[in-house]
C-alpha cells in the first residue's frame, strides 16, 4: 500500500486551514523575486553575532530561505547538493548519515558515533546522528562554516559547522502566514505551513509545521515478497515558539518534535563471486555466495524483508539575552530526545541472509552562556569586540542492536553451534562535556582587524558493553529485540565491560583580515580543532573490538577574498586551505572468515589542501546567475590498519565521499506578466566528481561523477499573496549511487542508489 497522506491530519495541513482564516489580517511578505540589479546582503551567526556575510573573515555557504524555496529543498540531505564539497549520503535513509566537508567526515552508520561535522540548530548542537535526516521548514537560513570551529561552536566540529536557523517570532512582523502544497511524480504529497501573530505590544508566537510523504520509486520484483515498492517517505515535524521582546529583554521559548516512519533506502546487491574475466565486482556480473545475481536497473530490487527504520523525536529550548550598555547577555538551554526501532534487510537480496534490528533511546542536555560586545562598528563602541563563554553538554544513549545471519548455514559465525546464529549487542553510553571559551577582535588600523581565540574543553565518555551470539532458528523475518534474543543466549563474545576514556584540550583560532577598499576584503587564519574519542559501535566479537578511539585533531591554514562592485551587481569569495590532519578517527569494515568484522582506528595522518569559488552576478536587472566550484585533493599520508603488517598501509588512499571537483550553477529570470504577476524561470546544475565510498578505494564501492540538473517556473503575484510552481528534478534521469557499503566477508557488496526524475506542482500562499 502506498503512502496515504490523509490518514492521519498532518499537522502543517491543519496549518493551511489556519492561513485561510488569516487572509488578510496583515500585510503581504514573502513576495517574489524583486526585479532589481543588485546581489542581496546576507546576515549570517558564524561568530554568535549577527553580521553581514560579506564582512566575516571566513568560508561559509549560506542557503536562504528564498534559496530554499525555489530550489524545493524540503529535506537537510537535499543542501549538499548545493554546496560544493559538502557530501551527505546514508546507507539507512535519513538516519545516520555519512557528512563530509572538504574530504574531512567519518563514514559510520553506528548511532552512537559522532561525525566531525556538527550539526546545529539555531546554534545548539544536535548529538544524535539519527535525527540528522530530518525535514526543512519555515527557516531563515542554512548556514555552512567550513573548517574548525571548535572556538565558538565547539565539539565535534574538526570538518565544520552546518547551523539550521529558524524563522523567530517577531512583534514587528504583525500576523502573518505562509501555507504550501506539494503533489509529485510517486504519489508526493507534501504540506507545509506557518502562522505566526503579536501578543500585545511585547510578545508573539509562531507555529510552523511541515508533512512530506512519497510512495517509494524502486519496484520490489522478488515476487515472494509481496513488498511492491520501496523507498517511501513519511514524515512530518512541528515547532511551537513564543518570545517576549521586553525592553533589554529577548525571551524565546520553543518546542518541537517529530515522526520520520520512511522506508530504508533500498540498496543493490553487488556478489563477490565473479568470472574470472571480471576483476571488478559489478551489477548484473557476479553473484553472492548463494548464487544470487542482481540485476542491473537501479531502480528495481529483490530483498525479501521490508526495510524501515521509525524515529520518533522531540525537544524544548529556551533563549534568554539581556541587552546592556555595550554588551548583551545570553543563556541558552536546550532538551533533545528520541526513540528508534530499525528493520533492514541488510544483503538486499531474495534470501532471508542478513537482516539487521535496532532499538535505541536517546537524550541530551545543553547549556550555554555566553557574553558579547557591541560591534565595534557602532558608535563609541572603540576598536574592541569580544565574546566569552561556558558551554555543558550531556547525552546518553542505550541501544540493541542484533544481526541475524541465516542462510549461511548453521553455526555461520561460531563454527560450533548446530543452530543459524545471530549477534546481538547491547550498549550504554554516556558523554559528558565541559567548555570555556573566548574571542577578540581589535582594529589596529582603518580596515585591519586582528582576531584571536580559544577553547579550553574537556570530553569525558564511557560504554558499558556486552555481546553474545544467540539462536537465530526462526527469526528469518521477525524482529528481533533484547528480551528475544536474550532469551535465546547461545555464548558471551563480548563480555560485559566498561570502557572510559577523557580529555582535556586546548583549540582556538587566528584572523587577520583587511579591507583594500569598500567592499573588497582579504583575510588569512589559521585554526586548530580537536574531536573527542568515539567508542566503536560495531563491537560484536571481541573484547578487542570495545574500544574507544583516541581524539582527531585539525589544524587549518586558509587565505581568501571577499568583495563586490560598487553597484553590487557582481558579488564573490574566493579561498585555498591547507588541513593538517592527524589521528582521524576512520571507520574500517574488515572481512573476517565468518563476518564482516567493523573497527574503529586513528589515521596516523592525513592531508586536505583545495581552493573554492562563488560567485554572483546581476548582469540584467532580471537574471541572477550564480556558479560556485571547489576542488579538494585529501589522501591519507599515514595509515596502516595493522601496525604489525606494511602491507595494510592505506596511505595515498582518498578518503571517503571526497570528490576532487565539485560545482553548482544556478539561472534565475524573472519578468513581468499581466501587471499585477510575474513569471519567473530557474535552471540549477550540480555536479560532484568521482568518490569512494569506502577507505580502502574498493573500484567496486566507487561513483563516477555526476551532474543533476533541475528547473522550476514559478507564476507569481508581485506581492507573493499567490504562486503556482511547476518544478522538475533530475531532468536527465540521471542513475548513480550516492553511497555503498562492503560486506564482502558475506559474500556481496552493497550499492544505495539516488532518487530518479521527479517533477510536480506546488501552490503556495503568503499572508
Amino acid at each position: 500500500m502506498g503512502y496515504n497522506a490523509f490518514s492521519r491530519v498532518p499537522a502543517a495541513l491543519a496549518l493551511a486551514v489556519v492561513l485561510e482564516a488569516t487572509c488578510g489580517l496583515g500585510t503581504a511578505r514573502g513576495a517574489s523575486p524583486e526585479i532589481v540589479g543588485k546581489v542581496d546582503e546576507i546576515v549570517v551567526t558564524a561568530r554568535k553575532r549577527a553580521e553581514s556575510l560579506a564582512s566575516v573573515p571566513a568560508s561559509i555557504s549560506v542557503l536562504t530561505a528564498d534559496d530554499l524555496e525555489s530550489l524545493q529543498i524540503k529535506a537537510s540531505p537535499e543542501i549538499a547538493a548545493q554546496v560544493p564539497g559538502l557530501m551527505w549520503e546514508s546507507i539507512l535513509g535519513y538516519a545516520t548519515p555519512n557528512i563530509f566537508l572538504r574530504g574531512i567526515g567519518n563514514a559510520t552508520f553506528n548511532a552512537n558515533q559522532a561525525g566531525p561535522v556538527g550539526i546545529h540548530r539555531d546554534g545548539i548542537y544536535q548529538g544524535s546522528s539519527v535525527t540528522y535526516g530530518s525535514g526543512l521548514y519555515d527557516l531563515d537560513r542554512v548556514e555552512v562554516l567550513k573548517g574548525p570551529q571548535g572556538t565558538l561552536f565547539g565539539r565535534n566540529t574538526t570538518g565544520g559547522v552546518i547551523n539550521f536557523v529558524t524563522r523567530r517570532p517577531d512583534v514587528a512582523d504583525g500576523v502573518n502566514a505562509h501555507g504550501s502544497a506539494t503533489y509529485g511524480r510517486f504519489n508526493e504529497m507534501d504540506f507545509e505551513g506557518a502562522v505566526g501573530a503579536p501578543i500585545g505590544d511585547t510578545a508573539a508566537v509562531r507555529l510552523a509545521a511541515q508533512s512530506l510523504g512519497r510512495d517509494g520509486y524502486v519496484t520490489n520484483k522478488n515476487p515472494a515478497s509481496g513488498i511492491g515498492r520501496e523507498g517511501k517517505i513519511d514524515m512530518w515535524s512541528a515547532r511551537g515558539q513564543f518570545r517576549l521582546q521586553a525592553g533589554a529583554a529577548d525571551v524565546l521559548l520553543g518546542l518541537h518534535g517529530g515522526e520520520n516512519h520512511s522506508d530504508v533506502t533500498p540498496g543493490k546487491q553487488l556478489g563477490v563471486v565473479c568470472p574470472a574475466s571480471v576483476r571488478v565486482p559489478a551489477l548484473g556480473a557476479c553473484t553472492d555466495f548463494l548464487g544470487f545475481r542482481e540485476s542491473t536497473d537501479l531502480r528495481s530490487n529483490s530483498t525479501n524483508v521490508r526495510a524501515v527504520d521509525r524515529v520518533d523525536s522531540w525537544g524544548a529550548d529556551s533563549t534568554l539575552t539581556w541587552a546592556g550598555e555595550g554588551f548583551s547577555v545570553t543563556s541558552q538551554t536546550a532538551f533533545d530526545a528520541n526513540h528508534r526501532r530499525l528493520a533492514n534487510d541488510s544483503d538486499s537480496g531474495p534470501y532471508t541472509e542478513a537482516t539487521t534490528n535496532a532499538v535505541t533511546r536517546y537524550h541530551q542536555f545543553s547549556q550555554e552562556v555566553r557574553a558579547l560586545s557591541s560591534d565595534s562598528g557602532a558608535a563609541d563602541n572603540g576598536p574592541l569586540t569580544w565574546i566569552a563563554g561556558a558551554n555543558y553538554y550531556s547525552d546518553d544513549l542505550v541501544a540493541f542492536t542484533a544481526f541475524n545471519l541465516m542462510a549461511l548455514g548453521p553455526g555461520s559465525l561460531s563454527q560450533f553451534f548446530t543452530v543459524p546464529e545471530g549477534a546481538g549487542q547491547m550498549l550504554h553510553q554516556r558523554t559528558e562535556s565541559y567548555a570555556a571559551f573566548g574571542e577578540a577582535g581589535y582594529t589596529l588600523a582603518p580596515g585591519l582587524i586582528a582576531t584571536a581565540g580559544v577553547r579550553w574543553t574537556h570530553d569525558q565518555r564511557s560504554a558499558d558493553v556486552s555481546a553474545f551470539l544467540f539462536n537465530a532458528t526462526g527469526l528469518a523475518t521477525t524482529f528481533v529485540d533484547r528480551a528475544l534474543a536474550a532469551s535465546r543466549l547461545l555464548v558471551p563474545t563480548i563480555p560485559a565491560m566498561l570502557t572510559e576514556r577523557g580529555w582535556s584540550r586546548w583549540s582556538g583560532r587566528g584572523v587577520v583580515s583587511y579591507e583594500l577598499q569598500p567592499q573588497l576584503m582579504v583575510y588569512a587564519s589559521v585554526a586548530r580543532g580537536f574531536k573527542g574519542g568515539d567508542f566503536n559501535g560495531g563491537a560484536l566479537f571481541a573484547p578487542a573490538e570495545a574500544n574507544i578511539t583516541g581524539p582527531e585533531y585539525v589544524t587549518s591554514f586558509e587565505a581568501g577574498v571577499k568583495g563586490a562592485t560598487p553597484d553590487r551587481r557582481i558579488a564573490f569569495d574566493a579561498a585555498a586551505f591547507y588541513y593538517d590532519f592527524n589521528d582521524q578517527q576512520v571507520s574500517i569494515l574488515v572481512p573476517g572468515s565468518h563476518a564482516t568484522l567493523q573497527q574503529l582506528a586513528n589515521a596516523g595522518k592525513t592531508g586536505v589542501k583545495g581552493v573554492e569559488a562563488d560567485v554572483t552576478l546581476r548582469p540584467l536587472d532580471a537574471l541572477r546567475i550564480e556558479a560556485k566550484g571547489a576542488f579538494t585533493d585529501a589522501r591519507f599520508v599515514r595509515f596502516q590498519r595493522d601496525a604489525g603488517d606494511p602491507t595494510t598501509s592505506l596511505a595515498g588512499n582518498r578518503p571517503a565521499f571526497s570528490p576532487t571537483f565539485s560545482f553548482v550553477g544556478s539561472a534565475r529570470y524573472t519578468a513581468d506578466v499581466a501587471g499585477s504577476f510575474a513569471v519567473w524561470t530557474q535552471v540549477d546544475t550540480s555536479y560532484k566528481g568521482a568518490r569512494f565510498f569506502s577507505v580502502d578505494n574498493n573500484p567496486a564501492l566507487r561513483q563516477d561523477g555526476v551532474w543533476l540538473v533541475d528547473a522550476r517556473i514559478t507564476l507569481s503575484r508581485k506581492d507573493g499573496l499567490y504562486s503556482v510552481t511547476a518544478w522538475i528534478k533530475n531532468i536527465g534521469d540521471a542513475g548513480y549511487c550516492g553511497t555503498g557499503l562492503a560486506n564482502s566477508g558475506l559474500g556481496f557488496l552493497e550499492l544505495i542508489p539516488g532518487p530518479p526524475r521527479t517533477f510536480g506542482l506546488t501552490l503556495s500562499a503568503t499572508y
